[in-house]
């Protein structure tokens, strides 16, 4: 009796400590990518636009910069979900970037004038949207003093 306790006590211990070898911090995350962010990430939603406008810039368009629009309007729809915008604000957003990423899974080299105005359009849809989001309105407190 006193054996099965002791063993059931050992047991319960391997499960509370683990068996990650010594010295090392145990795992905080199920995902290995959550460290890694990509210098080009958005703030926030209205980053997303300022962005996008900074890569679109004509003649400094190369490769690098064309990866991150994707990646940047790859991500727009995850930034846009993370703000206080109804569900109503956020369908057109998703749609909008996903039908850009569709269209920019074929860019290689330069874009075309469509895909200008398809990001342009996408930048406007943020600008307009977001002046309706509660977290991006000015303070505009009044100051009775």
């Amino acid at each position: 009796m006193m054996r099965s306790s002791l063993l059931s006590s050992l047991w319960v211990m391997l499960l509370v400590v683990g068996c990650a070898p010594d010295g090392s911090t145990p795992k905080t995350s199920l995902f290995e990518e959550d460290h890694a962010v990509a210098a080009h990430w958005p703030s926030g939603l209205q980053d997303v636009a300022v962005k996008l406008r900074e890569r679109m810039t004509p003649g400094d368009v190369t490769s690098t910069s064309i990866a991150e629009v994707k990646g940047i309007v790859g991500w727009t729809a995850e930034i846009a979900a993370d703000t206080n915008m109804t569900e109503q604000d956020w369908i057109p957003i998703y749609h909008a970037a996903e039908s850009l990423s569709a269209n920019l899974r074929q860019v290689d080299a330069e874009f075309t004038e469509a895909d200008r105005r398809q990001i342009e359009s996408l930048c406007e849809l943020i600008d307009e949207t977001s002046s309706r989001v509660p977290e991006f309105l000015p303070n505009l407190a009044n100051d009775e003093s």
